[in-house]
């Protein structure tokens, strides 16, 4: 009996579709890609039009290709043909409407009982669309937002507001750009969905196999190589795709199978797979949808974040490889070598070309600060690549239809999850509950740094429970921002605070999506593979404070405190890692982790003293073990 409630609550799995709605995907996917490629090449529409074309296909097409539950069956529905349709229309209204919508004075002109009836069907199409593509959980989260809009002025104290009528919610919430087509909405549509598809023909190129055989030409025959060979591709994959799950689905469909192979276990393998793939929404060149959303909010160009961010994704990466050969060690994984495996330089001559649409999007970014456009030109440049490998003008043309569909379906869950996110930033804007929260927050933690950057942290954790990255950042930026920027922390520092935390839903238990993906792929405990995967990405859960203190880490500040940040806070690292994982150099006893712990503690500071006593005792202790391992090797030999 519960099983079955839990079914009707659950998200939906993927359809069957028929040969009809697979065509018909595909037009919207060709129709509705080319359209946001030509704006981002610089073509003018109508922004508001766009959103809400946008919007009636993001949703029609979750109702199309996802179940009302795990439980339905997985062919097409009456009512899901029903939900799409009728989003589909509602859009075309509003379309034919913004004329008027334009002219009009928001909260002084009145709308029209069909006006409102759209904006409540299309609201609850939404939600649903939500429950069924995410879950249940963020669908709660808003619907306590806006009961609290409806209700609120029923409650005694600061967190009373003035009563709103539902005419006056709407308006908002639906009819201004403070809510449902707000800024989450257009930054998905104008930005992330160009990204999105580059990632999608990059993949059907063969950018995924370029990417993994680079990683297996430099570090597949090391031991542990296979899961190092994951964490390298991943990490590559991931940076383009900006998606874990879909990073995990994508490269962990080889690699967790071949870890497993090689002796490591799936629980392991699937936490290696998840946490690499987790990390590619905090690599640049094009992160996740986070950062796009943060710097929309903040206005802080994007190629600014991108490369402030360069340093901590890479030593997130390099704390996970080091966490991966500590294991390899000490389970004695001895290194595979494949003969048949293409070395570097021969993955780099046959696939040379795969850098150029990859260059071209790090130069427009960073000369331009032109993201869509960037996204456009890399996309571009994939055009001849396509042709070149495929040479078939039919089967590139196919290629690339199929690169579409292929974005417009990964962009279901992303795009509901900014669209849902709009709701409750309005219902924030409309109650002034953002300025409330932050005043309770800096209350509770009595005015100090430290205890308001807890808070913060778990106010976004506990948001990230069930929650999508979007969705998170774009809640944890209205409701903790404010809190940390109050402390006098700087713009930049503060908000990618909230990006990592945000990025780290995705392997955060109890609804760790990735972890769960990488689950079905590995056969193993979804629960145990997001507690795994949370030791392995300690780095994500320490650098946030890192660079609150460090602002160095994000090459900000000048040269002598930049190359402090970043040596301190790299050794500090080494350190952290070998005191989790029980090995540096050699096998570690307990005390000799206590030590390296002790280390990484005082190596992340801001006093230059314990900066210094840390790398004492990290270098100290380092040579001791040295000369031990040293002495015992003579004595084998002997």
């Amino acid at each position: 009996m519960f099983s079955g409630a839990m079914n009707l609550i659950s998200p939906g799995r993927s359809r069957v579709l028929s040969r009809f709605e697979s065509y018909l995907i595909y037009a919207l996917a060709a129709v509705t890609c080319s359209i946001f490629i030509a704006v981002a090449f610089g073509v003018y529409f109508e922004p508001a039009l766009l959103l809400y074309w946008f919007l009636g296909v993001i949703i029609a097409v979750s109702y199309l290709t996802t179940t009302a539950n795990p439980a339905r069956p997985a062919r097409g529905s009456w009512f899901g043909w029903g939900a799409a349709a009728l989003a589909m229309l509602i859009s075309i209204y509003f379309m034919s409407r913004q004329p008027f919508y334009e002219r009009r004075l928001p909260m002084i002109d009145e709308l029209s009982a069909l006006d409102q009836t759209a904006a409540i069907v299309m609201m609850l199409l939404v939600l649903e669309a939500t429950r069924r593509v995410i879950g249940v959980t963020l669908v709660v989260v808003v619907l306590v937002f806006l009961v609290y809009g409806v209700f609120g002025h029923l409650i005694e104290g600061p967190f009373s507001h003035r009563e709103l009528s539902l005419p006056e919610m709407l308006d908002q919430l639906v009819f201004t750009p403070n809510g449902l087509f707000g800024s989450a909405l257009s930054v998905a549509a104008f930005l992330v969905f160009v990204f999105v598809t580059f990632g999608a023909l990059l993949d059907r190129c063969g950018g995924g196999d370029f990417f993994f055989d680079l990683a297996n030409s430099l570090v597949g025959g090391q031991a542990g190589g296979p899961a190092k060979v994951a964490v390298v591709s991943s990490g590559l994959y991931g940076s383009i795709s900006g998606s874990p799950t879909a990073d995990v689905v994508t490269t962990g469909s080889f690699n967790i199978p071949l870890m497993i192979r090689t002796g490591l276990k799936p629980v392991y393998a699937g936490a290696v797979e998840a946490t690499a793939s987790t990390g590619g929404a905090l690599l640049p060149p094009v992160m996740g949808t986070a950062a796009f959303l943060m710097a929309d909010f903040t206005g802080i160009p994007y190629g600014t974040i991108a490369v402030a961010a360069i340093f901590p994704a890479m030593l997130y990466y390099f704390s996970v490889f080091l966490a991966v050969h500590s294991h390899a060690k000490l389970a004695g994984l001895k290194p595979v070598v494949d003969p048949n495996a293409p070395t570097f330089l021969t993955v780099i001559l046959h696939n040379w070309y795969f850098f150029v649409p990859i260059a071209m999007l790090v130069w427009f970014v960073l000369a331009y600060d032109r993201p869509a456009f960037s996204a456009a030109m890399a996309l571009a440049a994939l055009v001849p690549i396509a042709i070149w490998r495929i040479r078939n003008p039919v089967k590139v043309v196919t290629t690339i239809l199929n690169a579409f569909d292929d974005s417009l379906k990964r962009m279901t869950g992303i795009g509901v999850a900014c669209a849902v996110a709009g709701l409750v930033v309005g219902t924030l804007s409309m109650t002034d509950l953002t300025g409330k929260i932050s005043s309770g927050m800096f209350t509770l933690a009595k005015g100090s740094e430290i205890l308001t950057l807890a808070v913060a942290t778990l106010v976004v954790i506990v948001l990230g429970m069930g929650m999508p990255t979007p969705a998170v950042y774009a809640l944890a930026a209205v409701l903790a921002g404010p809190a940390l920027l109050a402390l006098d922390v700087p713009m930049l520092p503060a908000h990618l605070f909230i990006v990592y935390f945000a990025s780290m839903s995705a392997i955060t238990p109890p609804i760790a999506v990735a972890a769960f993906a990488a689950g079905s792929i590995a056969q193993a405990n979804p629960m145990a593979i997001a507690f795994r995967c949370c030791r392995l990405a300690m780095v994500a859960f320490i650098i946030p404070f890192v660079f609150i203190y460090h602002p160095g880490v994000l090459f900000i500040g000048d040269a002598a405190g930049i190359a402090v940040s970043v040596i301190s806070s790299t050794l500090a690292f080494i350190a952290l890692v070998g005191a989790s994982e029980g090995y540096l150099l050699t096998p570690l006893r307990p005390h000799w982790r206590v030590w390296f712990g002790v280390a990484g503690a005082l190596l992340v500071t801001t006093s230059l003293w314990a900066i210094g006593l840390g790398a004492i005792l990290l270098f100290g202790g380092g040579f001791w073990l040295w000369i031990e391992r040293r002495r015992l090797s003579r004595q084998q030999t002997v």
